[in-house]
């Protein structure tokens, strides 16, 4: 009786302990599935909101003084100015996380996820960083195990195919420019002068880097100051013509130096071999897209 007593104890036990194995199996891959998820959850939310926040910057036509504040609260709760708006209907984070609970509790787990933190900040001048601070609790129902951690998600936020808000603003949403990198780099030819690779360029009104010129966030907020991720178009000036845009003919088309009063860009080059009239570049910017080729006369 005794043997038959100690076996039975020693498969009970066995059996418990694969149970309660099996059981902190399913939640570490239920962790690893939030981290892999994560990923692409900020990404989707963090690119509408700032959809969002360009949306209501042209529609107000005012920039944002506090930027980092609305992105949060749109990544979050899908909301701008306390209004919510569509494109982050069921694509919030909140959303997220009410879809978390409702798998977790499929599985028998109670999860508590709470964002303690959200950080925007450029990584690039194409690109921004969204780190989400959290502190996560992770509880069995039947009571065999518990997590509880801090953890930091994030994910890199691309800004290609975003509107830049310095168009919204100035040309009252009548000429939205869409952010796309240039793949232009010789833009005067050497040998005849040829100025087509520019003119494609200014057509477009392509983006490129520029140390000199203020980065995306910075242009949410009117700040038209440098940034080591400053990036910048030139103005397709027949487009504003053409949309009655006022705008300074004496200014030049580098977007930022055009739609604003910053100074440091008066001295410019006007009638430039092989450009339209209305061309006029700020000297600091003639070696960068090859102007110094061309013969002009100082404005």
């Amino acid at each position: 009786m005794i043997l038959v007593f100690l076996a039975y104890k020693e498969y009970s036990y066995t059996n418990r302990q694969k149970v309660v194995e099996t059981r902190i199996r399913t939640i570490n891959n239920f962790i690893k599935d939030i981290d892999s998820d994560s990923k692409r959850v900020i990404y989707i939310s963090g690119f509408r909101a700032l959809i969002a926040l360009e949306d209501y910057v042209a529609s107000s036509g005012q920039y944002l003084n506090n930027a980092e504040e609305l992105f949060r609260v749109a990544f979050y709760n899908g909301t701008v100015n306390g209004t919510e708006v569509k494109i982050l209907e069921n694509s919030s984070y909140s959303d997220y996380l009410g879809k978390l609970r409702i798998i977790a509790d499929r599985i028998g787990i109670d999860i508590d996820l709470n964002v303690t933190n959200i950080t925007l900040y450029h990584d690039s001048p194409w690109s921004v960083n969204v780190i989400i601070t959290t502190h996560v609790n992770l509880t069995d129902k039947k009571g065999l195990a518990r997590w509880e951690f801090y953890k930091d998600y994030n994910t890199s936020v691309s800004l290609i195919d975003i509107r830049d808000p310095l168009y919204s603003v100035f040309t009252l949403g009548r000429v939205p420019n869409t952010i796309r990198i240039s793949n232009i780099t010789d833009y005067v030819n050497n040998t005849n002068n040829d100025t087509t690779q520019l003119m494609i360029h200014i057509n477009n009104s392509f983006y490129v880097e520029n140390p000199l010129a203020p980065s995306f966030l910075m242009r949410m907020r009117g700040n038209f100051s440098s940034s080591p991720y400053g990036i910048e178009s030139l103005v397709y000036i027949p487009e504003l013509i053409e949309q009655g845009v006022s705008y300074s003919t004496i200014r030049s088309l580098v977007d930022y130096v055009l739609f604003s009063n910053i100074t440091g860009y008066e001295n410019k080059a006007c009638n430039v071999d092989n450009m339209p009239t209305w061309f006029k570049m700020d000297t600091n910017h003639t070696n960068k897209y090859e102007i110094n080729k061309l013969n002009y006369a100082p404005c």
